[in-house]
């Protein structure tokens, strides 16, 4: 009897969610397919059903990520509180050690800049999403559209660069440090 089209919906997640959770961690190259297949508890043979090829599946767990990041979870109608619990939520030793959801933009910045342009495009896809969410929450706020997205792109590079560098700390306090500082500067531009 086939699957559903539930069914085969429910695994293509499962198979996304789990190719993310371990690409975050240990990047393309370190990541095989069975290893995705058994995190997802599915057999080896199921993944050619979903997905054309480990690149096809990268590519895709990147937005997939990107609609499951913080942003889109909590985000809601964004006034400038939520707008700091964001930051503070992604700017936290949490989301540094991988606790939950991890922020593609942040755990594959430069495992991605090494791939093929679909790859590339899925993360320019996600990068410009958070920064247009981020913009039109500023512009709503009354700044102009220009200094909107000025602050968006600001917000989220200065938020992706401080996780990415943390992760690569060895330091706990150092990385505490980075977290915090970030979070003043960004707090102190929200505030405006």
């Amino acid at each position: 009897m086939p699957y559903s089209a539930n069914h085969k919906k429910q695994s293509r997640e499962r198979i996304l969610l789990s190719a993310i959770d371990l690409f975050c961690r240990r990047g393309f190259d370190q990541v095989s397919i069975a290893q995705i297949m058994q995190h997802a508890e599915m057999t080896h043979g199921a993944f050619y059903a979903h997905f054309s090829s480990k690149v096809n599946l990268y590519a895709e767990a990147i937005l997939t990520a990107g609609k499951h990041s913080l942003l889109v979870r909590e985000g809601g109608d964004l006034d400038k509180a939520k707008m700091r619990y964001l930051v503070s939520e992604y700017l936290s030793m949490e989301h540094v050690r991988q606790e939950g959801y991890a922020c593609p933009l942040a755990f594959l910045s430069t495992d991605v800049a090494h791939r093929d342009s679909q790859v590339r495009a899925s993360y320019e896809k996600v990068f410009n999403g958070m920064v247009t969410r981020l913009a039109e929450a500023l512009e709503a706020t009354g700044k102009s559209l220009q200094t909107a997205r000025a602050q968006a792109q600001y917000l989220v590079v200065t938020m992706v660069g401080t996780v990415s560098i943390a992760r690569s700390l060895t330091d706990t306090e150092s990385q505490k440090a980075l977290l915090e500082n970030s979070k003043t500067s960004l707090f102190a531009m929200l505030a405006d």
